[in-house]
């Protein structure tokens, strides 16, 4: 399968870096597959899970199917030249998750979407409960993942 480079990184750490077969994340225009030579474009990334193949040895080390998962935040797309890069500003291994956590965040963020008074508290609060959704439900499959 052809490939591409993939440069994937949350604020604090370099998730993957290296090439990849595929990536499929959600955006605020839905949900994208990425594969080798895709078009360019630049999109906002929204809280999700991101998924991706990486190739190659990466494939091999990944495990039988070689599919990665990660829970992300909000945060950047690029695509050019055969190259994809994804910025956020967190990204998560599910086995990482503390799903009782999730939960408190996620109450707390419905709690505060209904105490939102602007435009820009919804959008925080929805982002939150979105993220910690996306979280829970990583953390519910995190051995099927």
């Amino acid at each position: 399968m052809a490939t591409f480079k993939l440069h994937f990184m949350a604020s604090d750490h370099m998730v993957y870096d290296g090439e990849a077969e595929s990536v499929s994340l959600m955006t605020t225009e839905g949900s994208i597959g990425i594969l080798a030579h895709h078009s360019n474009l630049i999109m906002a990334v929204v809280p999700g899970i991101v998924e991706y193949v990486p190739a190659g040895e990466d494939a091999k080390a990944a495990g039988l199917d070689g599919k990665q998962v990660s829970v992300v935040s909000d945060g950047l797309l690029k695509v050019e030249n055969n190259e994809v890069m994804i910025l956020v500003d967190t990204a998560e291994h599910p086995a990482e998750i503390d799903e009782a956590r999730a939960r408190r965040a996620e109450e707390k963020a419905r709690e505060d979407l209904k105490r939102a008074n602007t435009n820009r508290d919804v959008a925080l609060a929805s982002a939150e409960l979105s993220r910690a959704m996306s979280r829970i439900k990583a953390s519910k499959h995190k051995h099927h993942l």
